[in-house]
């Protein structure tokens, strides 16, 4: 097959999860109104219907029970859809789910139709990802890894003890928000951070009782649950619910109360725990560690012995998405290891084809742990 007919596909593709996307996106806002709701989904499945085979597409009423169910139930089945199959758009409040407003800035693909019925600047804040790289690389070396170790270690807290912490670096690098403006994380005026990223967790409303859950971390047990009625002087008590939900107390979603974008949390500070721990494990056996040794060209080089490991940690929704990003770049160190989280193994396999003979190789972080520990009891 040619490149051009590879790429036709892939924007067919990437147009399609957009407007199933936007079309969820439109469906589970309660502020927009009906009319507006209509516009943007006859226009999205318009967009889902260009991809199939003339009087093979879902009907408006299939299209809305579609956006509640798998991913792969909406579009042609020949759409390469591995690692993004399974998500759901809406979950089950309605609401459009967490991981699909990843997967839709990963898959973005500009539409006059679409941007005509839904405001663009509401999903292409991919740009702020690359606004804040920007910024962080005319930074001298030094402080730009103060500033990304910041980035990982505080993505919240309390306005004042943020500009002491950040000292000089806060004027440069101003990507905080005010949680106050952020309802979707509050219960009576409090909020509360996720105890493995420290970002604010999301409420769910189920009726008497909320469930709080970490956007990244709900997957690995950080689930909680908190009755809904109560008085906003005093916090709220979360109960644990899953295995990782350790202990955390509310705070107050005050003018003073700030956290980084969605989208630094998401693409900055989420790979940077990961290099973290990384990072801590390969120093736990004995190995140098240099982190972000030049700028943002890479994230970690791990020397033990001989032995030398230069990493990528990505944290994407989408193993298609990134290694459609990936597979048209030169890595920038030959046999460039792109790490993922464990909770992709099953893409491994998939990233790893895409990127067959591009330079790169793919590791989870397990994977890349093992190799280390293996080097380190051979060196011993």
């Amino acid at each position: 097959m040619s490149s051009t007919v590879i790429g036709v596909d892939q924007r067919l593709r990437d147009q399609a999860i957009t407007a199933c996307c936007l079309a969820a996106a439109a469906l589970g806002d309660p502020d927009l109104a009906a009319r507006r709701k209509g516009s943007a989904l006859m226009s999205c499945l318009g967009v889902l219907t260009s991809a199939y085979p003339v009087g093979r597409a879902p009907t408006m009423a299939q299209f809305r029970c579609g956006l509640r169910r798998p991913l792969r139930e909406l579009l042609p089945d020949d759409f390469d859809l591995a690692g993004v199959g399974d998500l759901v758009l809406l979950d089950e409040e309605g609401q459009f789910s967490d991981e699909a407003r990843d997967l839709c800035l990963e898959h973005l693909v500009p539409s006059a139709a679409l941007e005509e019925h839904w405001p663009w600047a509401k999903v292409a804040t991919e740009q702020e990802e690359r606004r804040i790289y920007e910024v962080l690389r005319r930074l001298p070396s030094k402080e730009y890894t103060r500033a990304r170790e910041l980035l990982v270690e505080m993505p919240s807290g309390d306005l004042r003890k943020l500009r002491r912490t950040w000292d000089g670096l806060w004027g440069r690098i101003d990507h905080y928000e005010p949680i106050v403006e952020w309802t979707w994380c509050q219960i009576r005026g409090w909020w509360f951070a996720c105890p493995m990223c420290r970002w604010p967790m999301r409420v769910v409303d189920r009726g008497t009782v909320v469930e709080v859950r970490c956007e990244a971390h709900a997957r690995s047990g950080v689930i909680y649950t908190c009755h809904a009625d109560g008085t906003a002087d005093r916090a709220p008590i979360l109960q644990p619910v899953g295995p990782r939900a350790s202990e955390v107390k509310g705070q107050p979603a005050t003018q003073e109360a700030r956290a980084v974008s969605r989208v630094i949390w998401r693409y900055v500070t989420l790979p940077g725990i990961l290099e973290r721990d990384l990072r801590d494990h390969a120093r736990g056996v004995g190995a140098e560690v240099d982190m972000w040794p030049h700028k943002d060209r890479y994230d970690l080089r791990i020397t033990l012995g001989r032995k030398v490991w230069r990493v990528d940690a990505k944290a994407w929704a989408s193993p298609v998405a990134l290694g459609e990003a990936l597979r048209d770049t030169e890595p920038a160190e030959p046999g460039l290891i792109i790490v993922i989280p464990d909770h992709q193994r099953a893409s491994r396999g998939l990233l790893a084809d895409m990127l067959r003979g591009a330079g790169y190789r793919v590791m989870t972080a397990t994977d890349l742990k093992n190799d280390i520990d293996k080097a380190a009891e051979a060196w011993r």
